[in-house]
């Protein structure tokens, strides 16, 4: 899936009809703040970034009274945010960095990639505009193969039609890494650089025997080929594993349990911690009041029912994993909820 965009004037024919609907009186205290946009930049649709992405907008957006807000005023006064499909991780970083969004969902990996010039970014100027706002969740290497295709295990792969995802996406960053672990290359497969939501649909029609997705566990894309009785999950071999994180300190040894997906076994996988960033030129003020909303009592309402993963979105782990700089609205913040000294 490319990356969409909400124009700016459809956002703005939004609320000028929620203001409406609203009322008088919640139209001329919209028109005393003027509305500000953010754009959160998130993933393909099969996977968890803009499942989670949609609920942090929902979370900080200006809301008036309503049935899930107890105040006379949720989220950020002015602020309407909207999640927009990316291609992944690699592809938010590059638009932070661009100034074409204000926010995204990021692999630590390549979040401490882009910012230090390492890895896959060396040579490249740094991206210094990221800012670090929130540890959010754990997410998983998903191997989901087609359960009549034969395939017991990694090295079986060889050879097959396989979607190894889009580039500009950290699954394919990590699907490379993987292979190399096993001896293999693109080449020794028969790639297919499609995103997981794409690829669920050819697998079912037969054409691919499998696809890789690193997402927080239920993965939509996943979900749907597990549940329709056409794809299972595939353990990774421990020796491989630990290679992995012998060479990337950002990944840590996991589970997908047994009931993550409908009659699929736990398997054995990598993960890496999915963060939130913000760019750096953004107001301390906004940065400190979306932290607010974001974990309010609402908003840890909006993100536990809204998603499994968004139960392990808690205020005490925000920092987890940190290693760029925080943005200063979100060290004052966490300064005055203890977390920070």
């Amino acid at each position: 899936m490319r990356r969409s965009r909400l124009p700016l004037w459809g956002l703005a024919v939004l609320l000028v009809a929620g203001m409406v609907a609203a009322g008088p009186v919640a139209a001329q205290d919209a028109a005393r703040t003027e509305p500000r946009f953010l754009r959160i930049g998130t993933g393909g649709q099969g996977g968890t970034y803009f499942p989670i992405g949609s609920l942090i907008a929902r979370a900080i957006s200006d809301t008036s009274k309503g049935t899930d807000c107890p105040d006379a005023r949720c989220g950020v006064p002015g602020l309407i945010a909207v999640a927009q499909t990316s291609n992944g991780s690699v592809s938010n970083v590059d638009a932070l960095q661009n100034g074409e969004i204000e926010a995204a969902l990021v692999q630590a990996d390549v979040a401490d990639w882009a910012f230090r010039s390492t890895a896959l970014f060396a040579g490249r100027p740094a991206h210094d505009r990221l800012r670090f706002l929130a540890h959010l969740y754990s997410e998983a290497m998903h191997v989901v193969v087609r359960r009549t295709a034969g395939i017991r295990r990694f090295a079986d792969l060889r050879g097959r039609p396989v979607a190894l995802d889009e580039p500009g996406s950290g699954t394919l960053i990590n699907v490379r890494n993987l292979l190399a672990a096993y001896g293999m290359q693109d080449n020794d497969l028969r790639g297919v650089y499609i995103k997981p939501d794409l690829a669920m649909s050819r697998m079912v029609a037969g054409k691919l025997d499998a696809f890789f997705i690193l997402a927080g566990w239920p993965a939509k894309s996943v979900a749907d080929a597990v549940g329709a009785g056409y794809a299972t999950l595939l353990s990774l071999d421990d020796g491989q594993i630990d290679g992995l994180i012998k060479a990337n300190p950002f990944l840590n040894r996991g589970q997908i349990p047994a009931d993550a997906y409908a009659g699929t076994p736990a398997v054995t996988t990598f993960m890496v911690g999915a963060q939130l960033l913000v760019r750096a030129d953004l107001p301390d003020d906004l940065v400190a009041n979306m932290l607010a909303a974001m974990w309010s009592e609402r908003g840890h309402r909006i993100l536990v029912k809204g998603h499994l993963r968004g139960a392990d979105i808690r205020l005490p782990d925000a920092l987890t994993g940190r290693t760029l700089p925080l943005h200063p609205g979100a060290a004052r913040f966490y300064r005055d909820h203890g977390l920070l000294q």
